[in-house]
């Protein structure tokens, strides 16, 4: 009875998974590992003096402010999400129904095919060119002929660490008939953004997180960057309440000890290039390379390795034995103890027995 009542667009959707279980080492999510606990005294002080039996800033008023100041936007050019999924979900909501399109490149992150399935939409999707490096020409081809309202570019790209040069997007966005969203969830360990160009194309949104370089993804903070027009309309779609207190609370003390992170950042960045000379060096690993906090490995007897990895409580993340992304494994960098447990134990999975340093 109630399969009935369901949309059709629903029932053949394929939801986002994300594996849980006990590990030593959690890799699977780039998530920022060396950040842990570094700010919590100072968040927990800041929670003391917090009315919970109040509802929260609807419209994260002060965490605007603060991240206008330090990005020179107004704050009214700012809108905050429960992580940048939802607001990928709210742009959806405001320019995309049924037989609308969206077009991507392939592969990238899932929420955008996933979000825009659940509004009715449909996605167009251009495969990456090799070695997953972004086919500008084909990309801008395809655009002309579909013509989609909404174009999601992700620079750094999940998973593959790849990055599109900014002359590309100037060029993509100029050519686009609908609003192009630059997806920029790992620009701090990219270090060039296109945010400044916010004030010269109204039909640009560049989407940021706290999750990744900041180390905040227990709190879900995202935000998005428009003009004060595309933000307009953006807010008619935006649920009232939608970042609890104390999420703002710890977003605000986040944001406020920039430098601090900063600096962990930079120590990622290295480790991150360390990490890919160290793993390029074993035999059946083949090694993109990544701008983002994490490394996409092809690897022979991927499942295998995976399994071994999973069997030693270390999570990686997994793509299978099919379509573009067959055999490869995403191992996000972690503290310098964690990675040097990956490498060991992908040694042992492969049967590499020379010395390796780590």
């Amino acid at each position: 009875m109630i399969s009935n009542l369901v949309k059709e667009n629903i029932k053949s959707l394929i939801p986002y998974e994300v594996k849980e279980c006990e590990t030593v080492a959690k890799l699977d999510a780039n998530e920022n590992n060396n950040v842990d606990y570094l700010l919590n005294q100072k968040i927990a002080k800041a929670l003391m003096e917090l009315k919970v039996n109040q509802y929260p800033d609807t419209d994260c008023c002060e965490l605007r402010r603060i991240l206008g100041k330090q990005l020179r936007l107004s704050p009214q050019q700012l809108l905050i999400g429960c992580g940048s999924d939802q607001i990928i979900l709210m742009i959806l909501q405001a320019f995309i129904g049924a037989g609308d399109k969206i077009l991507i490149h392939t592969p990238t992150f899932g929420m955008y095919k996933i979000s825009t399935q659940i509004v009715g939409g449909s996605t167009i999707e251009v495969p990456l060119g090799e070695d997953f490096t972004f086919d500008y020409y084909n990309f801008v081809k395809v655009m002309k002929k579909e013509a989609p309202k909404v174009v999601f570019l992700t620079n750094p790209n999940n998973p593959t660490g790849g990055v599109i040069p900014r002359e590309q997007i100037i060029r993509i966005i100029e050519h686009a008939n609908g609003i192009v969203v630059i997806d920029e969830a790992y620009v701090e360990f990219y270090g060039e953004t296109v945010l400044d160009l916010v004030n010269y194309y109204p039909n640009l949104i560049v989407l940021r997180t706290l999750s990744k370089g900041y180390g905040l993804a227990g709190a879900r903070v995202g935000y998005g960057v428009a003009s004060k027009e595309l933000m307009g309309i953006l807010y008619k779609v935006k649920p009232p309440y939608n970042i609890g207190s104390l999420s703002q609370v710890a977003a605000k003390v986040c944001l406020e000890n920039k430098e601090m992170l900063d600096r962990v950042i930079k120590e990622i960045i290295i480790e991150r290039d360390k990490m890919a000379d160290v793993l390029s060096d074993i035999p059946d690993i083949k090694v993109y390379k990544s701008h983002g906090n994490f490394l996409l490995c092809k690897v022979g007897k991927a499942k295998e390795v995976y399994q071994h990895l999973a069997d030693h409580k270390v999570l990686v993340r997994y793509f299978g034995e099919e379509g573009p992304l067959k055999g490869c494994i995403r191992i996000t960098i972690g503290t310098k103890e964690e990675n040097q447990l990956v490498v060991k134990l992908l040694m042992e999975a492969l049967g590499v027995t020379k010395e390796i340093a780590v």
